[in-house]
């Protein structure tokens, strides 16, 4: 407790959301921009067909079946996008769990380099990412209950990535299964204690935001309010991250820890 008290409220807390913030900029833009390539020739994605198909079929419009030429056009549109959101996700997850790790040991040394370093292995977090994505949604497919056990036995992979980039999708995947055989309890509590904290401030948000459409003093009034909640739902979201880290740097079964990057 004592450590996550001065990582919150000391230097670290700056250099998180320092870091989270150029990294979300980076990942947010590379996705707008080429990830949206296609769009600006004129090509959708099977999500935007999809979401466009099922807008006619609410409002009883007419659709036209696109042609074979148009679908192809539309795989690759999808496969593009996928590859840039895998690319750039990966690097920002790298980066701001390299980050929340240097503050959870309260380690300075280049804490800035090591943020960015995901930039030198964009494709091995690439296909990090992928590989998890997939097999927890295979198990989401099964039943919710079976996709949520999998997404906490694969929790620590990033950690484990961070700590040791040198380790495969595949390593980092089974060695967090073992790290966290006997733990995936303890984590989903650690986890439901911040999901009610941050519904609650999100409840009050969307009260305080209704009410700020008014005129006169309440709506001022709310309006502030809306942005204090705000700004404690971002200081509640680097409390998560950092009691995350706190939980991984405790596992007493972690075993060949390296330096970071």
């Amino acid at each position: 407790m004592e450590s996550l008290k001065r990582t919150l409220t000391g230097k670290w807390f700056g250099r998180m959301l320092a870091v989270m913030t150029l990294l979300g900029f980076v990942s947010d833009t590379a996705n707008r921009v080429l990830g949206g390539m296609y769009k600006s020739w004129g090509i959708q994605t099977w999500f935007d067909f999809i979401y466009s198909w099922a807008i006619a079929v609410r409002e009883g419009l007419e659709y036209t079946v696109p042609s074979r030429a148009v679908l192809m056009q539309m795989n690759n549109s999808t496969a593009f996008s996928l590859f840039i959101a895998f690319i750039f996700g990966g690097i920002a997850l790298f980066g701001t769990t390299a980050v929340v790790l240097k503050a959870a040991k309260e380690d300075d040394r280049n804490w800035f380099r090591d943020s960015f370093a995901g930039f030198a292995r964009p494709l091995g977090l690439a296909w990090l990412g992928f590989v998890l994505f997939i097999r927890v949604a295979l198990w989401s497919l099964v039943l919710l209950v079976p996709g949520i056990v999998a997404s906490y036995r694969y929790s620590q992979c990033w950690n484990l990535k961070v700590e040791h980039p040198d380790w495969s999708a595949g390593r980092c995947l089974a060695e967090s299964s073992r790290i966290m055989n006997g733990y995936k309890w303890q984590r989903f509590r650690l986890d439901v204690c911040f999901v009610i904290v941050i519904s609650a401030i999100m409840f009050f948000m969307y009260v305080t935001s209704f009410m700020a459409h008014g005129q006169g003093l309440i709506a001022f009034i709310a309006s502030f309010a809306t942005m204090a909640l705000a700004m404690v739902a971002v200081f509640v979201g680097m409390w998560m991250s950092v009691a995350r880290a706190i939980f991984y740097k405790a596992l007493p079964v972690v075993e060949h820890r390296g330096n970071l990057v």
